[in-house]
């Protein structure tokens, strides 16, 4: 019923006859159709909302000798743009028991990028009761009437069900929000579970390091998980293929490229607080994120390939930038005016911010202004 309210409430509104009073008050002739959503942004009433992509590289990459302090002065200036939602390059619990229950079609993606995730589900289920979509489901329900101070027993049993509901870098935002004293056994954790949370807590990775606990100093409740593999199914039989056409004598200039062995290798030069800012403000650049699209997808356009495998995977790879971007989009409803904060492989910068910035209402943040 609700949802038939709804259906015929935006039917109404979109038959008012907005598209000819807009076209006149922007100056656009009567009956024009051409349409472009950036003519709206000047038109939002109060504060857009500012989206700051951080281009990050994979913490797992980073030397064995890493220690997660050097990341403090870049966690401080993060801190000062004080996100309202904080979202991450990893996969929902959705996502993850909708990519298991077709593995017929995704052969084993799921586990892929969601082992640990299924792991600590498991054990959470263990004390919750709760499989993926009813952890998800209860979630919901209890942040929809979570109290502005929460017992510690509380904060134990969100975390469980977050863990649960396949969302392990929440599970953390709970887990550290408690006094350490507090980080024990009970309220649906059981031993096992706080085990696997210390452990997952000690990886190296950009979701929880910085992600998770930034939201946890700003006294967020979560992260909000957004990245999507929905079309890797496209990918699975043209990965042999693909390979080879790389493997091409003409790819070794790139491979040998300077700025691509700079990018590539920026996990490596995060060793001091120092070398952090420097390769954080470089990997966020204009000019980083314009290089390395031109190094690593213009040349999937610009040539042939056989069967036009290249184009094929150029298609993959925009459509899955745009499903990540339509769940920032869908995660920066829960702040409208206020600050998104997204954390995400430096490769997707530059196509995050593109196609952010043709959004209604959002500004996008140059990162270049934050981190210096």
């Amino acid at each position: 019923m609700k949802a038939t309210a709804l259906a015929l409430i935006l039917a109404v509104l979109a038959g008012a006859g907005a598209p000819a009073a807009a076209a006149q008050e922007t100056g656009a002739p009567a009956g024009a159709t051409r349409f472009d959503p950036r003519e709206y942004q000047a038109r939002v009433h109060g504060e857009k909302t500012r989206v700051l992509v951080l281009g990050s590289p994979h913490l797992s990459g980073a030397p064995a000798d890493f220690d997660a302090a050097a990341l403090e002065p870049l966690l401080a200036r993060l801190e000062a743009f004080a996100p309202d939602v904080i979202a991450i390059e990893n996969l929902s619990g959705e996502s993850l028991h909708a990519l298991r229950a077709y593995d017929g079609v995704y052969q084993s993606t799921a586990d892929d990028y969601g082992r640990l995730a299924f792991v600590l589900a498991a054990l959470a289920r263990a004390g919750t009761g709760l499989d993926l979509p009813e952890a998800e489901a209860e979630a919901r329900r209890l942040l929809a009437d979570w109290p502005d101070a929460p017992t510690p027993a509380q904060r134990r049993r969100l975390a469980a069900v977050f863990a649960a509901a396949g969302d392990p870098n929440s599970a953390l935002v709970q887990w550290w929000r408690l006094d350490p004293a507090e980080r024990k056994a009970g309220d649906g954790v059981r031993q096992p579970l706080v085990d696997q949370l210390e452990a997952y807590a000690a990886r190296r990775n950009e979701s929880h390091l910085i992600g998770a606990r930034l939201a946890a100093r700003l006294g967020l409740e979560r992260v909000h998980p957004v990245d999507d593999h929905a079309g890797d199914d496209a990918m699975l039989a043209r990965i042999e293929p693909l390979t080879a056409w790389f493997s091409r004598p003409e790819f070794d200039a790139l491979r040998d490229n300077p700025d691509f062995a700079r990018l590539a290798g920026a996990a490596g030069r995060l060793t001091t607080p120092g070398q952090v800012m420097e390769t954080y403000r470089d990997l966020n650049s204009a000019e980083a994120g314009r290089t390395d699209a031109d190094l690593q997808w213009l040349i999937m356009l610009d040539r042939p390939s056989d069967g036009n495998i290249a184009r094929a995977r150029m298609a993959e790879w925009e459509a899955r930038n745009l499903r990540q971007v339509a769940h920032i989009r869908e995660a920066s409803l829960e702040a409208p005016g206020g600050r998104v904060l997204v954390i995400v492989g430096s490769a997707h910068k530059p196509w995050f911010d593109a196609y952010l910035g043709l959004m209604t209402d959002v500004e996008v943040v140059d990162a270049d202004a934050v981190l210096r």
